[in-house]
């Protein structure tokens, strides 16, 4: 069922939707008619509606799209039109999901504008939640899980790496990773990076960082190449702590010497641009 919300004030017109509607509207649509200003508001703030469809002679969809969003409406809207490209064009592109010329606009048109707004609307909503739960996956790992472009420069940094290096997520997008690795290992790092880039494979590697405030961290760290329409844009790495991958267990002593095995995590997040 799509619920349908759609502001009349073109009833007089033989090309309003109203006139366009049959007396039984299609089924799998609900439609409230809101011709007042009371009864505008009331629809923008209840939040029941999938689809708003403005149906304006007086050319104020605009400011009615504006006075939707300014009160907390995030559905889909859809905009009937004249014939003037120009008006279609604003529309567009202060936001509204679709556009319908009037005087082209049939019941067929009318019903195929709603379904794919709304289907589009829906699918977002879903990318947007598994993008949340994944970005919420990443800030709370106990990994150092960070990006950056292919000249090193940061792109993004979790929480766990905020709080271990010591930079905030503003700071690290000023730096690249050459200015956070020890001297020492910059070079390792710099021909992992490249070895990613040419074999197109995850790699592994250990570096020391340099933290904020001056000390060592030593990091285990695996890439991952971030393609975008089937080209490497961005690098992707997950920095373990040496030390805290070090697990201690309990086994027979042998001469007179406790065994310590370490004991690497191989599981590995992977966005995709």
């Amino acid at each position: 069922m799509i619920d349908i919300l759609i502001i009349d004030h073109a009833a007089e017109n033989p090309c309003s939707v109203r006139n366009l509607l049959p007396s039984a509207v299609p089924a799998g649509f609900e439609v409230k008619f809101a011709t007042n200003y009371r009864e505008i508001l009331e629809g923008f703030r209840s939040g029941a509606y999938d689809v708003c469809l403005i149906d304006s002679a007086s050319g104020n969809g605009l400011k009615l799209f504006a006075q939707a969003r300014s009160i907390g409406w995030e559905q889909p809207m859809i905009l009937v039109t004249s014939n003037d490209a120009g008006e279609a064009i604003r529309a567009f592109r202060n936001g509204f999901a679709d556009c319908l010329t009037r005087d082209h606009m049939t019941l067929a048109s009318i019903e195929r504008s709603i379904c794919c707004v709304v289907e589009e609307a829906r699918v977002n909503s879903l990318q947007d939640k598994r993008r949340r739960r994944y970005l919420a996956l990443i800030d709370n790992a106990d990994e150092i899980i960070y990006t950056h472009d292919l000249t090193g420069t940061f792109t993004s940094m979790n929480r766990t790496g905020e709080q271990l290096i010591g930079y905030s997520q503003e700071e690290c997008m000023h730096l690249t990773v050459a200015q956070l690795i020890s001297p020492k290992f910059r070079n390792v790092a710099k021909q992992m990076i490249e070895h990613a880039l040419d074999s197109q494979r995850q790699t592994f590697y250990e570096v020391e960082i340099l933290t904020k405030h001056g000390h060592t961290l030593a990091v285990e760290v695996e890439t991952h190449l971030i393609y975008h329409q089937g080209k490497a844009v961005e690098i992707q790495s997950i920095a373990r702590d040496v030390n805290a991958n070090t697990q201690t267990a309990a086994s027979p002593v042998q001469n007179g010497r406790l065994q310590l095995r370490r004991k690497s995590g191989t599981e590995a997040l992977m966005l995709i641009g």
